[in-house]
């Protein structure tokens, strides 16, 4: 038999049997998507012009935001070498991609010569000492020499055909005899040329198509060709200079 009090009790609804309705998360301000998005970017960055559109604030708060997100070391400004006038944003803890930045060959959006010089100088004094080497040889040789350098086989590669395009040195198949005792028959190989170079930056050094980073992709008719080439028109207008 039912008392007053257990109908009392029967009354009460337990809180854990009402329905619930998810509560909306908060909205992120201005600064958190401003920042979300430039995180999502990674190591390739957003141009602001970007940023507005993608989160539809209004350009003069996104300067603003900008500016506060400098101010406390949660992004930073870097060059983009395909668009100069353009400042690309970046989170603090990721550097920027060989496409954004040209890789080792380039040093705060210009051609660093000085290096490219330097690594030029290394690789021919490699094949003079053996008469003859392959690619592999040049690069464990400049490994042993200094342990501490920091190309990869992929950048000397590079550096070697920019050395073969202006006649400094010659890409040769090995015959295994004589100045190329050293290599195996048959093998790609590099040696020297007559021609003196002084430790000069040649022609091919001079211009982005040498130690671009996407060389290997470049084709005429290609979706990277010169004729829709950023590294090169910037060349052609003087900017590398």
């Amino acid at each position: 038999m039912s008392g007053p009090d257990s109908s009392r009790k029967r009354s009460r609804l337990d809180p854990s049997s009402r329905p619930t309705t998810g509560a909306p998360a908060p909205a992120l301000n201005e600064r958190d998507r401003i920042l979300a998005l430039i995180k999502s970017r990674a190591n390739r960055g957003i141009w602001s012009a970007d940023i507005k559109r993608e989160t539809d604030i209004p350009q003069t708060i996104v300067q603003k935001q900008i500016k506060s997100l400098l101010g406390s070391k949660l992004i930073k400004e870097v060059t983009d070498i395909r668009y100069k006038s353009r400042k690309v944003y970046m989170a603090v803890e990721f550097e920027p991609s060989d496409e954004i930045s040209g890789g080792t060959w380039f040093s705060g959006g210009s051609l660093n010569k000085e290096v490219i010089n330097d690594v030029r100088k290394r690789c021919k004094q490699q094949i003079m000492m053996l008469k003859a080497a392959t690619a592999d040889m040049i690069y464990k040789g400049m490994k042993k020499s200094d342990p501490n350098i920091m190309y990869t086989m992929q950048q000397i590669g590079d550096i070697l055909q920019s050395l073969v395009i202006d006649k400094e040195v010659e890409e040769i198949k090995s015959t295994g005899k004589g100045d190329f005792a050293n290599v195996p028959a048959g093998k790609v190989c590099y040696r020297t040329t007559q021609r003196s170079s002084r430790g000069h930056v040649g022609a091919l050094a001079s211009i982005p198509c040498g130690v671009c980073p996407r060389l290997r992709d470049c084709t005429p008719n290609g979706e990277i060709s010169p004729r829709n080439c950023e590294y090169y028109k910037q060349w052609l207008g003087a900017e590398y200079f």
